[in-house]
């Protein structure tokens, strides 16, 4: 098997048309030879110098983040800088690097559609029933539980410290929704609202739209950034049942989202 056919795959399952505006010159294969045999996979949320050596330890040559690592546009390669430093170990040792962002956060079965399944949302719905580029949001119904029950149920479904919350305590939840990663814009609680939620989870939560939110009795979450981590669970049992990967496709051991909560 090539790199290449892990790719298409890929490209098939969480296609560049999915992707935000933003992204499209950013997701998709990024460095390497698509050419290459596949040796193993390892999958991480970023590409960071310590996932690159993991990976190397591992014998992969392919390596999927979720965050592109050429996000921003790069002037110059100096090996002796981080960024170049992990250019050249990558070109060294002839490993590959594929991503997927916006397009993997939207995608059936992609990071919302694996967050939501994390939190037991029951019958999980999309806005309008359709998978598209910017439709993020992922809800439905959970059993009954009090804000207070629910937020420790998600700073344990998510391995987190803490986490910030609007709301009353108190008051009972019945239907949920999740936006992985950076969900705090206008446009994503203009959604949540819309959707009659009463919580709304996500990441990077700007004080405005807290205020907003609780204007509008909607109550939220918000988690860290990094949960978008746990899909990967869910695509590496994928890979390796429908490319028959068995014991070639790993999830890193690095954490790669230093933010933490005392």
């Amino acid at each position: 098997m090539k790199i290449n056919d892990v790719i298409k795959y890929l490209d098939k399952r969480f296609p560049i048309e999915l992707a935000s505006e933003f992204d499209y010159p950013r997701v998709g294969f990024n460095i390497g030879n698509v050419n290459n045999q596949l040796t193993k996979v390892m999958l991480s949320l970023d590409l960071t110098k310590e996932v690159v050596l993991e990976a190397l330890k591992m014998g992969c040559n392919l390596i999927i983040t979720h965050h592109s690592y050429l996000f921003d546009p790069l002037y110059k390669i100096d090996f002796s800088l981080n960024r170049g430093e992990i250019i050249g170990l990558l070109y060294e040792n002839e490993v590959s690097v594929y991503s997927m962002h916006t397009n993997y956060d939207v995608g059936v079965g992609g990071v919302n559609d694996s967050l939501a399944k994390m939190l037991n949302i029951k019958n999980i719905k999309i806005i309008n029933n359709e998978i598209k580029a910017n439709n993020f949001l992922r809800y439905g119904n959970i059993k009954p539980i009090s804000f207070k029950n629910l937020i420790n149920e998600v700073k344990k479904t998510f391995n987190l410290t803490g986490v910030r919350a609007v709301g009353k305590l108190d008051d009972i939840v019945k239907t949920i929704g999740i936006v992985g990663g950076s969900g705090g814009h206008k446009e994503d609680l203009e959604n949540a609202l819309t959707s009659e939620i009463d919580c709304y989870i996500t990441g990077e939560i700007p004080l405005n739209i807290a205020i907003d939110a609780q204007n509008a009795n909607l109550k939220l979450i918000e988690v860290n950034h990094g949960v978008e981590k746990f899909a990967f669970d869910y695509l590496k049992i994928d890979l390796e049942i429908d490319l028959k990967l068995q014991e070639k496709v790993f999830i890193t051991t690095i954490n790669t989202d230093p933010l933490i909560t005392i």
